[in-house]
Order: C-alpha cells, then structure tokens, then sequence
C-alpha cells in the first residue's frame, strides 16, 4: 500500500491539501489563543490599572510652560495613535539653572533668567506585568527615560522622574 497513491490521496482517504488547510487552520488557532489568552499586553482578561508619573521637563522658556495647562491630554510625539499618555493632572514650576564660568576660571550653577523646569504629574491607565509598565499598552514606560511629549499646543522633551503604582 503506498503513502500517497495516484489522486493525491494520503492512504487513499484523505487528501493532501485537506492536510495542508487542516495544519494551516490549527496553527492559526493555537497563534490566537496564545495573543488573548497568554500575552499580558494583549490578553483580554488583564485589566488597566491607573498608574500616575512624574515628567521632568528641564530649562524650557516661560512661554512653553505657560502653554501647558492641567487636563491636557499628554501624547508622545513619534507614537500618537496609541493614543493619549494620559491627563496632566498638575503642574508644579521649579527654579531653572545653568552652568555659568567666571572671571576667575571657577564654574558654578547660576539662576537662568529666562526659562523654568516644569514637573508634570501625569495620571493614566496601563498593566504592569513582570516588572513592565504599559501605558495604554503600548507605550513601555521607565525612569528616566527622556522623550518627547506634546500636548494640543506645545511639545517638549522631559523625562520620567518617578512611577507610582497603586
């Protein structure tokens, strides 16, 4: 008895190509089974949890920072259909300084005139998983990480200071 006899028939049955879309079709149904049921990020059964952060936005001039506002939705500049970061939910103005030399060869940090450093709380939504923070499930989020961020008006480069989990 042969394997394969003359119509394509594995042991005069079953035909090869229904094998084939058989073996196509499992794969595909072990394939999504795996993206909802066993990846965290995109597993239908993980919930978002709220998840509020800290910006460090570093010798920005004063028009910038009168320009963000609290409730502006956050957004990264490279990687906006994701969609929103989440919403500023205070704006805190610190000092700004810079590296000034003297007459006398020394430097040291003086008071900028002319700019501000800004540190934004931010408060949205994401999973943490395995030491992993998502925004939005997407966005991989880290301290001191540095990006550029936007808003509706303005767009700026701050980094990540600090990550509170609930």
């Amino acid at each position: 008895m042969k394997i394969i006899d003359r119509n394509g028939r594995l042991f005069g049955k079953v035909s090869v190509i229904d094998v084939l879309v058989v073996a196509v079709v499992l794969v595909l149904a072990a394939a999504l089974n795996m993206k909802n049921n066993h990846l965290s990020h995109t597993s239908t059964s993980v919930t978002n949890v709220p998840i509020t952060y800290q910006i460090l936005v570093s010798g920005t001039r004063n028009y910038v920072g009168d320009a963000i506002q609290e409730g502006d939705l956050l957004y990264e500049k490279d990687r906006n259909s994701g969609g929103a970061l989440g919403t500023i939910v205070s704006v805190e103005v610190l000092p700004s300084s810079r590296i000034a030399e003297f007459i006398d060869g020394t430097v040291d940090m003086v008071p900028a005139e002319d700019s501000s450093n800004l540190l934004l709380t931010v408060q949205g939504e994401g999973i943490v998983s395995d030491g992993r923070v998502l925004l939005n499930r997407i966005y991989d989020l880290g301290v001191n990480s540095a990006r550029t961020f936007c808003t509706k008006y303005v767009q700026f480069v701050g980094s990540i200071s600090n990550i509170q989990l609930p």
